[in-house]
């Protein structure tokens, strides 16, 4: 499936400012489940863009405007093809172990994602009695985050932890995400945040992998998944059968070619799509547009 893909940045201030720099993850991310024909990023005022690669893989651009301005427009586009049709099939050959580095990032708790007597307990019912067995599991897991959490706006914000979530029972595809990494790294399963898009489906799917079935039937105007139209997040988690697998809590789904993947990390705090300063004396008012949609 190739889906056509636009995100707009604005930057508005109250007062001239001399300089704005920007870290952006905003792609292009290739790798077995996609692959970007055309990329594009730019910047208005005319400013410098300098690819890099982080220590996860992303790519990543540092954005510099030098010249004084009152407002910052930045656009990203570019058409991808999203490949994995079925997530529930077995990959054609045995996933590659971990390496030591994963292992350490996706195990371990992170600035968002801590560990607590209240994860631990959720989650155990939940560890899997044979290793085959562990997709299912996470499956489940992903189950209880959906339906025992209300999907609420601006009860939460990008600093918020998994304790405040837990607390709230609330919050947007950002905290079910964090919850679900949380349990999945409780029960010693690698997992790992995914910032992205989610577009809609057109067609009748159904996919089932043990006792797990996922069967939907949407039209184009039919707007049922959460976090269209906007930046959105889920979990990849690995399993030894089917290696690095997405689980989107939000909407109670396998991950699928419905979902462009922009960035991996521990949490949101090493995806986040924009970060940046200025210099000046000013407020900054952020909006953003992103439009996703099928176009073959």
């Amino acid at each position: 499936m190739k889906v056509a893909l636009r995100h707009v940045t604005h930057l508005q201030y109250d007062a001239e400012v001399v300089e704005g720099v920007m870290d952006v993850r905003l792609g292009p991310l290739s790798d077995a489940d996609q692959r970007w024909e055309g990329y594009e990023l730019s910047v208005s005022p005319l400013g410098t863009l300098r690819g890099y690669q982080d220590g996860f893989g992303n790519a990543a651009h540092l954005v510099t405007v030098g010249r004084p301005h009152t407002a910052i427009e930045l656009v990203a586009e570019g058409q991808i093809e999203t490949l994995l049709d079925n997530p529930f099939q077995l990959p054609a050959y045995a996933p590659r172990p971990l390496t030591a580095a994963e292992c350490f990032d996706y195990l371990r708790p992170s600035a968002l994602v801590q560990f607590s007597d209240e994860t631990d307990a959720m989650a155990e019912p939940f560890r899997p009695t044979d290793p085959d067995l562990t997709f299912e599991a996470v499956g489940r897991l992903m189950n209880t985050v959906h339906d025992g959490f209300v999907y609420e706006q601006n009860v939460t914000t990008v600093a918020t932890t998994v304790a405040e979530v837990l607390a709230e029972r609330a919050g947007v595809c950002q905290d079910f995400a964090h919850v679900l990494t949380a349990l999945c790294r409780s029960i010693d399963v690698p997992a790992r945040y995914v910032s992205g898009y989610i577009v809609q489906r057109v067609q009748t799917q159904s996919q089932t992998m043990g006792s797990m079935t996922q069967s939907q039937s949407f039209t184009e105007e039919e707007h049922v998944y959460r976090g269209i139209g906007a930046s959105h997040a889920w979990v990849e988690a690995w399993t030894p059968t089917h290696g690095w697998r997405g689980f989107d809590a939000t909407n109670n789904l396998v991950a699928s070619s419905h979902h462009v993947k922009m960035a991996i990390g521990r949490d949101y705090a090493d995806v986040a799509p924009t970060r940046g300063t200025f210099r000046g004396l000013a407020e900054e008012r952020l909006s953003v547009e992103v439009h996703a949609h099928i176009i073959a």
